[in-house]
């Protein structure tokens, strides 16, 4: 029997999500969408044009995550020939800031979505997927996690980010040890630097302002200046966001081999250059002074000294 594959991915309503629901649907599978903003706005009305079922998600509420997973099921039950075929945890947050200015809802946010969140929807889907992947050789579930390179090398200004990141990581190839022999894989997504076509900085503004409230007057004395100039800086960096900014072909089509080799790799990175030759040269064994030289010149954030 020829099965139709069903795909759930977190977090579409810009950026990196919308655009692989988009083009999972352009490929033929039968995407559902979890949408934080829920699926009356712009963005989803265009997912449906694409035949895609959005459905509103927020990873970190363990009750919208069971009604998202029941929706899916739901989906499969209506529909005998229909097999869930991959999960894809996307939805993701990231407040760049030094650790210090971080306030403990931030930090908490932060693991909760990225790494707390995807856990939460693995924990749904992953009886199902374990019996997809009895049904037929040919049929290869999978779970494709969305890492980054922030999880493989931590850089300054990016701590909670990272350490959600690297967990993730972690607890991917976990997973996929545990499963491999069930026919189902784990899979890592590392999609390189997006950010000038996603909001994953949505938040950045409001939280450094959240942080600014939250220092000490010591702290400000020390930091105030170097935190105002840094979110004014990166302030800029969603303004005028659409929902289907991200266009950067390398990263969907790395994307979808991910989801459709039939032996998938472990991990999948989208590098460019610049990225290749960073991050190379962070993993030498360089005196901090040169990993901070570099680091800067990777970045390029307003000069913080």
């Amino acid at each position: 029997m020829s099965w139709t594959k069903v795909v759930a991915i977190t977090g579409c309503d810009s950026g990196l999500g919308w655009a692989m629901a988009a083009r999972a649907a352009r490929e033929g599978f039968v995407t559902i969408a979890g949408m934080y903003n829920g699926s009356d706005t712009e963005a989803a009305e265009a997912l449906k044009s694409l035949c895609v079922h959005p459905y509103k998600l927020d990873v970190t509420d363990s009750t919208s995550v069971t009604e998202f997973g029941d929706y899916v099921k739901n989906i499969l039950t209506d529909n005998p020939h229909y097999k869930l075929y991959a999960v894809i945890n996307n939805a993701g947050v990231m407040t760049i800031a030094n650790y210090e200015w971080h306030t403990p809802q931030i930090i908490e946010n932060t693991i909760n979505v990225n790494l707390l969140g995807a856990m939460r929807v693995v924990s749904s889907f992953l009886p199902e997927l374990r019996k997809s992947g009895t049904y037929n050789q040919d049929f290869k579930p999978r779970i494709i996690n969305v890492a980054s390179h922030c999880g493989l090398q931590p850089l300054p200004g990016f701590g909670p980010y990272c350490a959600s990141k690297a967990g993730l990581l972690a607890w991917t190839r976990a997973l996929h040890l545990e499963h491999f022999r069930d026919g189902l894989s784990a899979v890592a997504f590392v999609p390189g630097g997006f950010i000038g076509s996603s909001n994953l900085t949505t938040n950045q503004v409001a939280n450094g302002d959240k942080m600014l409230k939250h220092l000490t007057e010591e702290q400000k004395s020390v930091y105030e200046k170097r935190l105002k100039t840094l979110n004014n800086y990166l302030g800029q960096a969603s303004k005028n966001m659409r929902f289907d900014s991200m266009t950067n072909e390398n990263i969907t089509e790395t994307f979808l081999n991910a989801l459709t080799d039939r032996k998938p790799k472990k991990i999948y990175k989208v590098e460019s250059l610049r990225y290749k030759l960073y991050y190379n040269l962070l993993k030498l064994p360089f005196p901090d002074t040169t990993y901070h030289w570099l680091i800067r010149k990777f970045l390029s954030f307003p000069d913080d000294e």
